[in-house]
């Protein structure tokens, strides 16, 4: 599955937004406060919500989940956390009554859903054309921390108390736990597998929920392996018991965080390859070291597309997309680390004089 076009109004901070996607791997860029993640966690809802109701492909759908009408609205307030849990409060906020109004193409299907902000818990959901189980794949999302370390206890605890927890941190910890794939391990599969085996030097396991790290001076418990490797841990994880297969849609939050730019040429070898392997990628980035790398590693047949959101005029938040990482506008991360480069070269040259 791609998803091919977003088209919203009055979604949270967004009046209005219309945005065509690469089939490939798509990067969020802007200020703070400009949508990325909001964006992230509404195309992840989406696609969960509608594989749990029509049954999708995948691990998620097919060993976690079962089928059930009506799970988009509670998605939703489960990943977003709206205030004592309304819905209406994810419409743009208005002294007059205002709906949102989301559509989401997938194979040249529209889904279209429509709620006000005077909404408890129900979204009108409109089909045109009916999404179908050959359209949904498993849906990934990977929120900027790491949970593998905090895993043991917390999903018992989440599915038996009320507690104010975001979603995607659960649904994360479900797609670990699950064991890996029987069968043999393709070639491209076992490419990867292989890359992060040599990054943090070792292989995942797992004890009941305790995850471990087995290098070759012992196993480590996650909670004293450093969060960047956990993260590349992760991946590794979700590579192994195939929930990263073809068809599936990564979403990535930062994944710049916790990592040193050295191992960041790893993870975007590794998100590059995912994509050649027919993985649609989602990620929201404030790294110059991202985007640049991808401009740099990328092969004329990779499909990466850049979107730029940037607030215009009363708050008015817009995007511009390209292919072409120098004609990204505008480039906030460029712009600060070039002025940097200048305010050096002019401290370099007071002191030569």
């Amino acid at each position: 599955m791609a998803i091919e076009r977003l088209e919203l109004t009055n979604f949270t901070a967004f009046d209005y937004l219309n945005i065509e996607f690469s089939p490939g791997i798509n990067i969020f860029i802007g200020k703070n406060g400009t949508g990325k993640t909001m964006l992230l966690k509404l195309l992840y809802s989406v696609l969960y919500s509608e594989g749990q109701v029509i049954g999708g492909q995948g691990p998620l759908f097919e060993t976690i989940l079962p089928k059930k009408e009506g799970s988009l609205e509670t998605k939703l307030i489960g990943v977003f956390l709206p205030h004592q849990g309304r819905l209406g409060r994810l419409v743009k906020r208005s002294k007059v009554s205002s709906t949102a109004e989301i559509r989401i193409y997938s194979n040249g299907k529209p889904l279209t859903f429509t709620f006000s902000n005077h909404s408890l818990s129900d979204a009108k959901v409109q089909r045109r054309r009916k999404w179908t189980k050959q359209d949904l794949g498993t849906p990934v999302y990977i929120p900027v921390k790491e949970m593998l370390a905090h895993g043991p206890g917390l999903r018992s605890l989440y599915k038996s108390r009320l507690i104010h927890f975001p979603e995607i941190y659960i649904d994360i910890l479900d797609l670990a736990y699950l064991p890996s794939l029987r069968g043999r391990i393709d070639a491209s599969r076992e490419k990867l597998l292989g890359l992060i085996r040599r990054t943090i030097s070792g292989k995942v396991e797992r004890e009941d929920e305790f995850f471990f790290l087995r290098m070759q001076r012992g196993k480590i418990e996650f909670p004293l392996v450093a969060e960047g490797m956990r993260k590349l841990a992760l991946i590794w994880l979700l590579i192994q018991n195939g929930t990263l297969l073809e068809g599936s849609t990564l979403f990535w939050d930062e994944p710049e965080a916790n990592l040193n730019p050295e191992l960041m040429r790893t993870v975007i070898d590794i998100l590059l390859e995912l994509q050649r392997n027919g993985i649609q990628i989602f990620l929201a980035s404030h790294s110059y070291v991202v985007l640049k790398l991808f401009d740099l590693l990328k092969k004329e047949s990779d499909s990466i597309a850049f979107h730029s959101l940037f607030s215009k005029r009363k708050g008015h938040i817009a995007c511009n997309s390209t292919k072409d990482y120098l004609r990204i506008d505008p480039n906030a991360i460029s712009d600060t680390y070039a002025n940097l480069y200048d305010e050096d070269i002019e401290r370099a040259l007071k002191r030569s004089k």
